[in-house]
């Protein structure tokens, strides 16, 4: 079977036995909590689905969110049944930066640890140094980054600290947010507010995302903003990346 990746990953139901489609798609069934506290408050639960489900079906095709490819293709192992990976993702030019910090130990084994990644979330305690981690990753990476924050002091800090150790003025950072709309030749820094509006107009033009405290992803506004882009590379930042239940972010 072929798995289709880019902003999301999808393949044909009619490709895969019945017991399996079942196992994948079961994987992507969550109870939803509103459902859950409204029946333990005997409130009225005729308007709220028990469930949550994490995949769309149209014409045939099964679209799950690209962060379960990997547990897709562990399924699908297990089950004997090859695949071909047509990987969509995309790349764009390099471009050059000068990364001017010095990462302490622990920093520089989690950056080593998500090089390892295209996609996936460094979570780190508060003051950790998420931020630095994050911008010489950028900078390994090479590609042109936009990173999605939720308040302007975060995007003011995070255009402060790319001045600060890649070296690149306030003026030639893009911004979208605050009035401003304006992609930059190297980084963006964006307010999630502004940018699910315009996501799939910036998107050609970003080969990384990061998602600062991407906690918050699960709102309406940061996954629409979030799931618009088909960038190879995409990054998760968080102190807390378990949400309530017990559920990861």
């Amino acid at each position: 079977m072929r798995l289709s990746v880019g902003r999301k990953t999808s393949f044909f139901a009619s490709d895969l036995p019945a017991e399996v489609l079942e196992q994948v798609l079961g994987r992507l069934t969550f109870p939803n909590p509103n459902y859950l506290e409204a029946e333990k408050r005997r409130f009225y639960t005729g308007n709220i689905p028990p469930l949550i489900k994490g995949y769309e079906i149209a014409h045939g095709q099964v679209f799950v969110p690209r962060g379960s490819t990997r547990q897709l293709m562990m399924i699908l192992r297990k089950a004997g049944i090859s695949y071909q990976v047509n990987d969509q993702r995309r790349s764009l030019a390099k471009v050059d930066f000068t990364f001017t910090g010095e990462l302490y130990d622990f920093q520089e084994q989690a950056v080593s640890a998500v090089m390892g990644r295209d996609f996936g979330v460094l979570a780190a305690p508060t003051g950790s140094g998420k931020t630095v981690m994050a911008l010489d990753l950028i900078a390994i990476r090479r590609q042109p980054a936009l990173v999605a924050v939720h308040t302007l002091e975060l995007l003011e800090q995070w255009v402060e600290r790319i001045g600060t150790f890649l070296g690149i003025p306030a003026s030639e950072v893009g911004v979208i947010g605050n009035g401003k709309k304006r992609i930059g030749d190297k980084v963006t820094v964006a307010l999630v507010q502004s940018l699910y509006k315009i996501a799939y107009d910036v998107a050609p033009q970003i080969g990384s995302l990061i998602a600062d405290e991407c906690h918050r992803c699960p709102s309406r506004t940061f996954t629409e903003a979030v799931s618009a882009f088909d960038c190879r590379y995409m990054l998760g930042l968080s102190a807390t990346p378990w949400r309530g239940m017990g559920s990861p972010a």
